[in-house]
């Protein structure tokens, strides 16, 4: 599963480990607290239609221009809305990863956050596996 050997591991390198671990999940825990506050904003038809959605994509407001009733046959308002919509998600999309981007330092992990516990779980309990016994 790992590509070292556990018992070549100092408890220095383990706590760096540690340390690095709980840098990274207090970088994603900041970074989460404000994905709430995240809204994406989309428009179309030259702004008649207008889309706010929240940061899981769920529509927060639609507006549309009276006048986009009365120059847009069915079709076309729908596609105009989908498209406001689209745009919004895409908005909402765009900050969450500019916020995970800074959370991280500018730049992606090379791995998952969600699977640093239990890797680090994993490490630490073949480490102490390795340790004589006392």
């Amino acid at each position: 599963m790992f590509d070292f050997d556990p018992a070549a591991v100092t408890p220095e390198e383990l706590d760096r480990i540690g340390r690095r671990a709980d840098e990274a999940m207090s970088k994603l825990a900041t970074a989460m607290d404000g994905l709430g506050e995240v809204t994406g904003e989309g428009a179309a038809a030259g702004g008649r239609i207008q889309a706010t959605v929240e940061a899981d994509g769920l529509v927060r407001d639609l507006r549309l221009d009276a006048r986009v009733l009365r120059t847009m046959g069915s079709e076309e308002l729908a596609e105009a809305i989908v498209a406001a919509l689209r745009a919004a998600q895409l908005s909402a999309r765009g900050q969450l990863e500019e916020r995970l981007a800074a959370a991280e330092g500018g730049e992606r992990l090379p791995f998952d956050l969600g699977d640093v516990g239990r890797r680090f779980e994993a490490v630490q309990s073949a480490f102490l596996s390795a340790l004589p016994p006392r």
